[in-house]
């Protein structure tokens, strides 16, 4: 009696096959729409040289009949020269309002305060007495949203004189982001919230906050995102230790346009994000190359990554994984679209490997809907993903000696072969390995959304900067707390950090953040 993986195995075989034979058919269609096709386009150009053919004709009879036309100032008009009749008017309707249905109280978020407006019945709509008592009433609620508005905060500190000693003593000055400036930790927050969330340039937050009765040189705007970025600083190197503890890292990279200061024209520079589900961290450096990978990764030092790295199989890694204690793990996204990209040349071959993908994927997406958690994972994917795995792999083997080196399918092909053990990984550890880095690659959207706002970094420093905020941001949004809040929060606190022993980073982070805001309650 076959085993259960065989069953699986003859099952995704029958998908392949289900899906070669609508390809073919498909693909017969297609010729068949080609030829007709082909057919109206041979028709449509008779058609066109007949018109022109016709146009030609029509002019040289204009021209003759105008040579023989009566003068301007006769009585007699031809047809053709006759004003065209007017349509009667149509009939003018008045136009009717749409009518809305109110919505109900429940449907606007029940979170929010309430702004009551009582409304008075002046009158009697049907007698005009004025004499009323309410016995009842109608409610309607409709969003209704506040401009921001920038107040001035006034702190006064009293100065007393002791009646034992005579001495005087003037209040402490509370915690400030900036001891001495003219910006609080909101004003702070809100630059680097518009920078960063909302993907701002400096010079269009410079002009909402001129709106808003404030002028603020975008050169100020720059030194306080720097002065952000050098208060958070410890802030990213805590993510970073609570990142690397967790033993999985996902990591990708993106380019950025950097200016030189003092000189003209821009190079390429690059974001880095290394991320989990928990938390993420980005970093800028002036190129790409393995070194720089090396120093975030802290090789070579006690703080160094030891663990499993989900990243691309790009060459400037190969760095990363020399001795030993970083394990590569694959893309099968990555795998896939190399299918995808020889659909061009092969498609029925590369169709079957995307389904022999898909097949894989499946399983995952059933571990998912079950629930599993790590160690299920993990039998599940021996149970079902190795049959399929197996029957992939059997099937390269047989159709890459089809194709040349120089063909697609075959680079594809060996392109899994190259990384087979990365790709593989996910059957060996204890289900903790995702099949793709989706993660790093959704970790990068938001350098992508900025990157189209405001063009550049204005240079490497700049891109350090924003690396640090992005940070701190985007971690906040991975445990779906507000930004702004954290930031207006913490930043007085870390300005006093190196002076107050009883602050730590760890106390300051995100994750630290949202515990404290979930355990005080609403």
């Amino acid at each position: 009696m076959p085993d259960e993986r065989d069953i699986r195995l003859e099952a995704a075989e029958r998908l392949v096959a289900v899906l070669s034979e609508q390809l073919r058919a498909a693909e017969q269609r297609d010729q068949a729409l080609q030829a007709q096709i082909r057919h109206l386009t041979a028709l449509v150009e008779g058609m066109q040289k007949q018109l022109a053919e016709a146009l030609r004709a029509g002019a040289a009879t204009a021209r003759k009949t105008k040579k023989g036309a009566p003068e301007s100032g006769d009585s007699t008009r031809t047809e053709a020269s006759s004003p065209p009749k007017s349509e009667p008017p149509l009939e003018r309707r008045e136009p009717t309002l749409p009518t809305q249905k109110p919505r109900r109280p429940a449907d606007l978020p029940a979170h929010l305060p309430r702004d009551v407006h009582p409304i008075p019945v002046p009158s009697c709509a049907h007698c005009g007495a004025v004499e009323l008592t309410q016995v009842g009433g109608e409610v309607s609620e409709r969003i209704h949203y506040v401009r921001a508005h920038v107040r001035v905060q006034r702190d006064e500190r009293p100065t007393c004189r002791c009646r034992t000693c005579g001495g005087f003593t003037t209040a402490p000055m509370p915690p400030s982001p900036v001891p001495g400036g003219s910006m609080s930790a909101s004003t702070l927050a809100h630059i680097a919230y518009s920078k960063c969330c909302l993907h701002l340039p400096l010079a269009r937050i410079a002009e909402d906050l001129h709106r808003l009765g404030v002028d603020v040189a975008s050169s100020t705007l720059c030194d306080a995102m720097g002065h952000i970025a050098l208060l958070l600083e410890p802030i990213r190197d805590q993510i970073m230790d609570e990142l690397f503890a967790s033993g999985l890292v996902h990591l990708d990279g993106t380019g950025i346009k950097v200016l030189v200061p003092g000189e003209k024209g821009s190079y390429t520079g690059q974001f880095t994000v290394l991320s989990n589900a928990q938390a993420a961290t980005y970093h800028f450096t002036s190129t790409k190359e393995g070194e720089h990978l090396a120093d975030l990764l802290r090789i070579g030092t006690d703080r160094a990554f030891r663990g499993y790295l989900v990243a691309d199989a790009a060459s400037n890694m190969n760095l990363l994984y020399a001795d030993g204690s970083i394990i590569e793990c694959g893309c099968w996204y990555h795998a896939r679209d190399k299918f995808v990209d020889a659909s061009g040349s092969a498609p029925v071959e590369a169709t079957e490997g995307i389904a022999w993908i898909t097949a894989l994927f499946e399983v995952e997406h059933e571990a998912d809907a079950a629930g599993d958690d790590p160690e299920q994972r993990l039998a599940r994917r021996q149970r079902d993903a190795k049959p399929i795995l197996d029957g992939f792999e059997r099937w390269m083997t047989a159709a890459q000696t089809r194709f040349t080196p120089d063909e697609e399918l075959y680079k594809a092909i060996q392109y899994y072969r190259n990384q087979r053990t990365a790709l593989t990984r996910f059957l060996t550890d204890g289900g903790r390995i995702p099949l793709t880095n989706n993660q790093a690659e959704r970790d990068l959207g938001p350098i992508g959304r900025g990157r189209k706002a405001y063009l550049f970094a204005g240079s490497d420093a700049g891109g350090d900067r924003l690396a640090s905020i992005y940070t701190a941001i985007e971690t906040c949004r991975r445990l779906d707390a507000d930004p702004f809040a954290y930031l207006a929060d913490v930043l007085p606190h870390l300005s006093t950090m190196p002076v107050n022993r009883g602050k730590r980073a760890e106390d300051l982070t995100p994750k630290a953040w949202t515990a404290r805001q979930t355990s005080c309650g609403p």
